[in-house]
Formats: structure tokens, sequence, C-alpha cells
């Protein structure tokens, strides 16, 4: 009779354990084990192939025209293509192209895909005197010719840019974009930005004036100084566009000793205030604007 007990009660312990035993493993093991199976699988899976982007291939016909020398043709194909692919990832790249063609055609007479018109120096003339002719600046039709200097010559062909630059300026995605003649210019990284207010806001501004310096002094325009002397270009209403300060020269009190070297980090430069482009970039931008020109920040 004992015996019989014991059977039992071996039964009913086996019975209720093996039971609460089954159903935790069910509850809490089996989950996690088919879950961490999963991921394996996932892991172990081959990636899936990214759909191809349908205007490659005809992105790279245009690049390989524009390399070849052709930018009239890159210029008109890339137009087309930037319309038809906004959200390609390519259109970034497209765009720096595009704005590249531009600027070499910029300089360009109209029978060679440009919009200059030429002009012969007379007597009495001077760069300003023909740019307020033209409705141009001095600077700019310097730049269009590569003059040395600001002296001109009596029967000297002169390549007069027929431009209407406007500025956008995105506050939130840093680009600095050049429109002429309400078309795409060619667009600029900004280094650095103003925070965008919380409230959308949109500011009409112009080119209030271009300033040159060197070493704290303003240089006019046709000193000796002007080419090397810093850049600024003030905004009514907003803050300036203007280049990062340049790296002070290193001398033998700032070289490091080859034995002993430094462990302190290298610093960047402070970033001025204002809308800061790279000092290329402003200077390529300083002669296609003048005072007035129109500039809207987003």
């Amino acid at each position: 009779m004992r015996l019989f007990k014991t059977i039992i009660l071996l039964f009913l312990g086996f019975l209720i354990f093996g039971s609460a035993g089954y159903f935790g493993y069910e509850l809490f093991v089996k989950p996690g084990r088919i879950e961490k199976n999963d991921r394996k699988e996932k892991a172990s899976a081959p990636a899936a192939t990214p759909t191809p982007d349908p205007g490659a291939p005809e992105f790279d016909r245009l690049k390989k025209l524009q390399e070849s020398g052709k930018p009239i043709e890159a210029r008109e194909g890339l137009k087309s293509w930037i319309d038809a692919h906004p959200d390609s990832p390519l259109a970034v790249e497209g765009r720096r192209l595009l704005g590249s063609a531009n600027m070499t055609l910029l300089f360009q007479q109209a029978d060679n895909g440009g919009q200059c018109v030429m002009y012969t120096v007379v007597k009495g003339d001077s760069l300003a005197r023909i740019a307020a002719k033209h409705k141009s600046n001095a600077e700019l039709i310097q730049t269009a010719n590569s003059l040395p200097s600001i002296n001109l010559q009596i029967g000297q062909q002169l390549i007069i840019p027929s431009l209407d630059v406007s500025l956008e300026i995105n506050r939130e995605a840093k680009t600095l974009t050049t429109l002429d003649h309400g078309g795409y210019l060619k667009e600029y990284l900004l280094l650095s930005a103003p925070s965008s207010p919380k409230k959308a806001e949109t500011i009409k501004s112009k080119v209030l004036d271009k300033v040159t310096s060197s070493g704290g002094k303003r240089v006019a325009f046709g000193d000796k100084a002007y080419s090397e002397s810093e850049r600024a270009i003030l905004l009514t209403q907003a803050p300036p566009i203007v280049s990062p300060p340049p790296q002070a020269p290193i001398t033998d009190a700032t070289k490091e000793s080859p034995t002993t070297p430094s462990t302190s980090p290298q610093l960047k430069p402070t970033m001025p205030g204002g809308y800061v482009l790279s000092s290329d970039d402003l200077r390529e931008l300083f002669p296609l604007v003048s005072r007035n020109t129109p500039v809207i920040i987003h």
C-alpha cells in the first residue's frame, strides 16, 4: 500500500512540475530561440540588390561629354536630365557638373555658347565707365578678360558679360545658389550659416556693398594689394557673406620639436559670423554680384 502511494505521489509530482516546465519552455525559451534563429538567417541572407538608377546611363554619357571638352552639349543635356530626375541620388553631382559647365561658358561670346558681347576700347574709357555703359561691374569685366590690371589700351577688344545675377541662400541646407536671369548658374556649399529660426521665415535682402580689406584697412579696386585682399559681401537685413580667416603662418616658435611631438589637438579656425564660403568660392562669387543684387534667404 505504501509503495502504491509513493508511486502515485511521484506521478503527480512529475505531472505538475513537468507541465510547468513544458509551459515555461513554450512561453519563454522557445520564442527566444526562434527569434535568435531568425536573426541568424537574416544576417546570412544575401543583401537585397539595390534598384538601378534609370537615369545613370544618360548621366554617365553627359559626364563624359563635359570631361571631353564639350560644355555646351553637356550643359543642355544636364538641364534636361536634372528636370527629368530631380530625386536621383546623382542629382547633387548633376547640379555640380551643370554649375561647372555654366561657369566655363559664362565668359564666352554668344556664338560659343555664352552671352557676352564684344566692345572696342575708345579714348577716355576705363573699366568703370565701360561697366556703367553696359550695366555691369568693373571687376566682372576684368575677370572675364583676365586683365592683369585695370589699365586699358585704345582699340583693345573686350568681352562684356551680360548677366542678371541673383542669390538664394538656404540656411537649413547650407547652400548658396547663384541665378542668372532667373535660371540656375551654380550652387555653393556654405561652411557655416546662422541657425534657421523656429518659425519659417523668408528674408528678401540685397547686396549693400562689397568690401575688400588687408590688415584691417580697406583696399580699393585697382590697388596692387586688391587681388590678395580679404573679401566680404554685405547684405541688408542679414549677416554678411564671408570666408574663414586665413590661418596664421607657421614660425620657428610654433614648429614642433621632432623629438617631442605635441599632444594638443589640432584646433580649427573659428568661423566668423555670417554665411561662410571657402575663400576660393567667395573669390569666384565676388565679381558676379554688384550693389543691389537681389538676395533671398530661406
